[in-house]
């Protein structure tokens, strides 16, 4: 086993496994060998320890056996790695995270971010790589790339370059929620193939309402030139397709105006995936709800053609829903020209002259659907006419003697129900 399993290139912030690299050819190998060598010479750190921010190079033996393998310079410095004992885990994977803050990538977007905060006026107490200690009586504290105030608020900027550090990410969130810090985290790139994004990126968009912050050559320019913070959010757009709620990937570049505060976790978001699909699984239901209440009212109305076509589309709408409907079930026709009398306050397909009838007609002759009408009598403020109307107690009676047998309700058209009349 290699002692250092992977190096920091110091340029880009990438991590570089020793097991990839030394599975590579001779060739290939040998050339890196020597571009470490003479970046080495010239004092131009390439590759580094990522525990200690110390220069590499490529060795050939251990113990006299040929391993190729990453190993500190002859005259180098302590380091985690030779020193274990001394370093607790949690404090070898944050060396592990400072070390790739010091890649040449994450200082150009971290100076970034603080120029185009310093050119925003409605920002202020502005710093970078300083530390944000707790608000609290605990002495903890954190250094983010960048911190500022926005109106009042305390936002931290923070750059990701890595592929790992989920333990770092979450501790530092945690942290900054307790103190009622808004945190937003940026990419350098981004691939928008969930089947393709790395662990820590599923990591940190997953708990941001799947919004992937990009900042990049393209961006930064574009922000120079139009004096504002540009951005790029890649995102899951909540949209309606065939009557049906599909996802669809989407990238869009956006500035910092464009940004929402979410107060509960304490993340900054442009676009909530859960919030339009409950909004638009609402919009679905309700059109076909209404659709089929205005049918329903009205289906006598229509020739036997028309309405048997139109049932027969309900029913395999209803059916692609997994929501039982069974045309013309009398039984069920009933109930439904029972509720929808009770929502309308008018005799649907009934000839009853008042409420008492209807109701002690379904506590007689349709029991098994008795429970939802109940509700319904009760929601829609029919249940002090029947009582009023009850002259002689007849549903009363019923009503006790129906409570007593303690029936069920007949669960086969629930869900139908649940969907027509969620009110219930």
């Amino acid at each position: 086993m290699r002692t250092i399993e992977e190096v920091l290139n110091i340029k880009t912030g990438d991590f570089l496994k020793a097991d990839y690299f030394f599975s590579l050819s001779e060739e290939t190998i040998f050339q890196g060998r020597r571009k470490l060598e003479e970046s080495n010479q010239r004092k131009e750190k390439l590759l580094v320890c990522p525990y200690c921010y110390q220069p590499v190079k490529i060795r050939g033996f251990v113990n006299g056996k040929k391993t190729m393998h990453f190993a500190h310079l002859y005259d180098s410095g302590d380091c985690p790695i030779k020193t274990t004992n001394k370093y607790s885990k949690q404090e070898i994977e944050r060396m592990k995270y400072n070390g790739q803050k010091e890649s040449e990538e994450h200082i150009k977007l971290k100076e970034f971010i603080a120029s185009c905060l310093e050119k925003d006026e409605r920002f202020s107490d502005l710093k970078v790589e300083k530390n944000f200690n707790s608000k609290g009586l605990s002495k903890e504290w954190k250094r983010p790339d960048v911190s500022a105030k926005f109106k009042g608020l305390d936002i931290v900027f923070e750059v990701q370059l890595s592929t790992t550090f989920l333990s770092v990410i979450v501790e530092r969130e945690v942290f900054y929620r307790d103190n009622k810090t808004f945190i937003i985290w940026f990419f350098n790139k981004f691939n928008p193939d969930v089947d393709s994004q790395k662990f820590t990126e599923k990591d940190i968009i997953y708990s941001n309402k799947n919004n992937a912050f990009l900042i990049n050559d393209e961006t930064i320019e574009k922000s120079e030139k139009e004096g504002k913070f540009i951005i790029k959010c890649y995102y899951q757009e909540v949209l309606i397709k065939n009557n049906a709620i599909e996802f669809k990937p989407e990238v869009k570049e956006i500035c910092f105006d464009d940004l929402k505060f979410d107060y509960n976790n304490y993340k900054l978001f442009y676009y909530d995936p859960q919030s339009k699909y409950q909004e638009l699984s609402y919009y679905l239901k309700q059109g076909f709800i209404k659709d089929f209440e205005n049918f329903w009212l009205e289906r006598n109305t229509l020739s036997d053609e028309e309405k048997n076509s139109k049932l027969f589309d309900f029913q395999n709408l209803f059916q692609s829903k997994n929501i039982n409907f069974t045309i013309n079930d009398s039984r069920l026709n009933a109930v439904l020209d029972a509720i929808y009398s009770l929502k309308y306050k008018k005799m649907i397909n009934y000839k009853y002259k008042n409420f008492i009838s209807l109701a002690n007609h379904i506590l007689e002759y349709r029991q098994e659907y008795a429970q939802v009408f109940l509700l319904a009598l009760s929601y829609y403020g029919i249940e002090k006419i029947v009582l009023q109307e009850d002259k002689k107690g007849a549903y009363r009676n019923k009503l006790h003697k129906y409570k007593l047998a303690g029936l069920k309700q007949n669960d086969k058209y629930n869900k139908l129900f649940e969907t027509l009349f969620p009110e219930l």
